[in-house]
């Protein structure tokens, strides 16, 4: 619990440093709430996420994270973090390259992290007041290392992947937005995918409600664990 909560406290102070050095140049969310998880893990839990971006130029800074962890009695039964950085360059208006990496740890998903690197391009399919489309594609590489070795002696497993990912945003009114994602990074060993569907209200200031549904799911998983996981969150928003 020492660990989440000091990642809970440098998401929260360190973002609004950021953003007064960098001035209106920094945007994002700071979210904090409910947590409900299915699949190898059936618990409810604390949620700490921020979403943070900057664009300067022709680039284009993303950098996300996320932490949750529950423990009652001295036993964890939930803990998992998850960050994400991505850097951006435009070719022109609805063209793009970019670099991406992230790294996905779950104490219960059989995987002591989950890491990948990877690089392409990128196009806006749609870009109006109301709404946003864009979407990626490009190789990488993941590594995978695993909590128990299989018979061969393998604890870890590097492979090539290709990288597929979309992003929809929709304003549906002044104080209330759609938005979905989906990544997909196929490797020789295992396709990971992961699906975030969520709407956000505005209630007053820079605070909001946000609920979201998450899906990871993994085709190759070690012995005796599930393929799914299901998280269903309900946050308190701040948005800069």
């Amino acid at each position: 619990m020492k660990r989440f909560s000091t990642f809970i406290f440098a998401t929260l102070f360190s973002l609004p440093v950021l953003a007064e050095e960098a001035g209106a140049k920094w945007s994002g969310d700071l979210e904090f709430g409910y947590n409900q998880t299915e699949g190898n893990t059936e618990e409810s839990s604390v949620l700490g996420k921020m979403a943070a971006k900057r664009e300067h130029g022709l680039w284009t800074y993303d950098a996300k994270a996320s932490g949750q962890n529950t423990e009652a009695s001295g036993v964890r039964s939930a803990e998992q973090y998850f960050t994400s950085h991505r850097l951006a360059y435009d070719i022109d208006e609805n063209d793009y390259t970019f670099g991406y990496l992230s790294v996905d740890k779950d104490r219960f998903s059989g995987y002591v992290y989950q890491g990948t690197v990877s690089f392409g391009y990128g196009r806006r399919i749609l870009k109006t007041e109301k709404a946003t489309w864009d979407a990626e594609i490009g190789p990488g590489v993941r590594v995978s290392e695993f909590e128990t070795p299989s018979a061969a002696g393998d604890g870890k497993i590097e492979e090539p992947v290709l990288r597929l990912s979309t992003d929809f945003n929709y304003k549906l009114s002044e104080t209330a937005e759609f938005a979905q994602s989906v990544a997909v990074d196929a490797g020789s060993e295992n396709t990971v995918t992961k699906s975030v569907t969520s709407l956000k209200t505005k209630i007053v200031g820079g605070f909001g409600l946000k609920i979201s549904y998450t899906i990871d799911y993994n085709e190759t998983v070690p012995s005796g664990t599930q393929h799914m996981d299901r998280q269903t969150s309900v946050t308190v928003v701040y948005s800069f």
